[in-house]
Protein backbone atom coordinates (compact mmCIF):
# COMPACT_ATOMS: atom_id res chain seq x y z
CA UNK A 1 0.00 0.00 0.00
CA UNK A 2 1.33 3.45 -1.46
CA UNK A 3 1.56 6.22 1.72
CA UNK A 4 -1.13 8.84 1.22
CA UNK A 5 0.45 11.86 -0.84
CA UNK A 6 -2.56 14.40 0.32
CA UNK A 7 -5.31 15.18 2.71
CA UNK A 8 -7.22 18.16 3.18
CA UNK A 9 -8.69 20.12 5.80
CA UNK A 10 -10.21 23.31 4.75
CA UNK A 11 -12.20 26.63 6.33
CA UNK A 12 -13.42 29.53 4.08
CA UNK A 13 -9.94 30.70 2.93
CA UNK A 14 -7.79 28.30 4.56
CA UNK A 15 -6.17 24.93 3.02
CA UNK A 16 -3.97 22.40 4.88
CA UNK A 17 -2.79 19.44 2.69
CA UNK A 18 -0.31 16.89 3.36
CA UNK A 19 2.32 16.66 0.76
CA UNK A 20 4.82 13.84 1.07
CA UNK A 21 7.37 15.16 -1.00
CA UNK A 22 7.69 18.33 1.53
CA UNK A 23 8.57 15.89 4.28
CA UNK A 24 12.22 15.91 4.88
CA UNK A 25 13.10 18.28 2.03
CA UNK A 26 13.36 22.07 3.15
CA UNK A 27 14.25 22.61 -0.24
CA UNK A 28 11.09 21.47 -1.44
CA UNK A 29 9.00 23.26 1.21
CA UNK A 30 10.62 26.70 0.19
CA UNK A 31 9.21 26.06 -3.64
CA UNK A 32 6.00 25.09 -2.48
CA UNK A 33 5.81 28.24 -0.61
CA UNK A 34 7.31 30.02 -3.73
CA UNK A 35 5.38 28.66 -6.13
CA UNK A 36 1.85 28.43 -4.54
CA UNK A 37 2.52 32.42 -3.27
CA UNK A 38 2.79 33.22 -7.15
CA UNK A 39 -1.30 32.23 -7.26
CA UNK A 40 -3.66 34.96 -7.01
CA UNK A 41 -5.67 35.66 -4.34
CA UNK A 42 -3.08 33.67 -2.30
CA UNK A 43 -2.24 35.35 0.95
CA UNK A 44 0.09 33.18 2.89
CA UNK A 45 1.29 29.93 2.26
CA UNK A 46 3.70 27.83 5.31
CA UNK A 47 5.14 24.09 4.49
CA UNK A 48 6.50 22.82 7.12
CA UNK A 49 9.60 19.92 6.14
CA UNK A 50 8.97 18.15 9.66
CA UNK A 51 4.99 17.24 9.23
CA UNK A 52 4.78 17.68 5.08
CA UNK A 53 1.89 19.75 6.08
CA UNK A 54 1.40 22.68 3.59
CA UNK A 55 -1.12 25.61 4.76
CA UNK A 56 -2.55 27.72 2.54
CA UNK A 57 -4.49 30.75 3.27
CA UNK A 58 -6.26 32.52 0.41
CA UNK A 59 -9.04 34.51 -0.32
CA UNK A 60 -11.93 32.68 -1.67
CA UNK A 61 -12.85 35.31 -3.92
CA UNK A 62 -9.74 35.28 -6.44
CA UNK A 63 -9.14 31.97 -6.19
CA UNK A 64 -10.00 27.98 -4.72
CA UNK A 65 -9.36 25.31 -3.51
CA UNK A 66 -9.24 23.62 -7.12
CA UNK A 67 -6.61 26.03 -8.35
CA UNK A 68 -4.53 25.34 -5.23
CA UNK A 69 -4.46 21.58 -5.71
CA UNK A 70 -3.78 22.02 -9.36
CA UNK A 71 -0.71 24.11 -8.93
CA UNK A 72 0.38 21.66 -6.40
CA UNK A 73 0.03 18.91 -9.38
CA UNK A 74 1.68 20.56 -11.95
CA UNK A 75 4.37 21.38 -10.07
CA UNK A 76 4.90 17.90 -9.30
CA UNK A 77 4.01 17.96 -5.59
CA UNK A 78 1.40 15.14 -5.07
CA UNK A 79 1.43 12.22 -6.22
CA UNK A 80 -1.87 11.38 -8.70
CA UNK A 81 -4.37 8.43 -7.41
CA UNK A 82 -3.48 4.21 -7.89
CA UNK A 83 -4.52 3.87 -11.52
CA UNK A 84 -3.46 6.98 -12.63
CA UNK A 85 -1.74 7.41 -16.11
CA UNK A 86 1.44 8.54 -14.37
CA UNK A 87 1.44 5.60 -12.40
CA UNK A 88 1.84 3.59 -15.62
CA UNK A 89 4.41 5.02 -16.53
CA UNK A 90 7.76 2.73 -16.87
CA UNK A 91 10.43 2.70 -14.19
CA UNK A 92 12.77 4.49 -16.06
CA UNK A 93 10.95 7.54 -16.58
CA UNK A 94 9.83 7.43 -12.75
CA UNK A 95 13.34 6.85 -11.72
CA UNK A 96 14.58 9.88 -14.25
CA UNK A 97 12.10 11.89 -12.60
CA UNK A 98 13.22 10.91 -8.93
CA UNK A 99 16.65 11.64 -10.16
CA UNK A 100 16.09 15.42 -11.28
CA UNK A 101 14.18 16.13 -8.42
CA UNK A 102 16.62 15.16 -6.32
CA UNK A 103 19.13 17.16 -8.41
CA UNK A 104 16.79 20.38 -8.37
CA UNK A 105 17.08 19.79 -4.46
CA UNK A 106 20.62 19.62 -4.15
CA UNK A 107 21.65 22.71 -6.55
CA UNK A 108 18.81 25.50 -4.75
CA UNK A 109 20.54 23.72 -1.33
CA UNK A 110 23.75 25.28 -2.66
CA UNK A 111 22.43 28.60 -3.82
CA UNK A 112 20.69 28.96 -0.92
CA UNK A 113 23.76 28.52 1.28
CA UNK A 114 25.29 30.56 -1.09
CA UNK A 115 23.25 33.05 -0.52
CA UNK A 116 23.60 33.14 3.37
Amino acid sequence: MEPVSAYLHMLDGRLRVKVAEVKGSPAVATLVETELKELPGITRVSANPLTGNVLVLYDPDLVGVREIMEALRAGGYLREPSGSADSALPVGARLGAIVLRATTEFAIQHLITALI
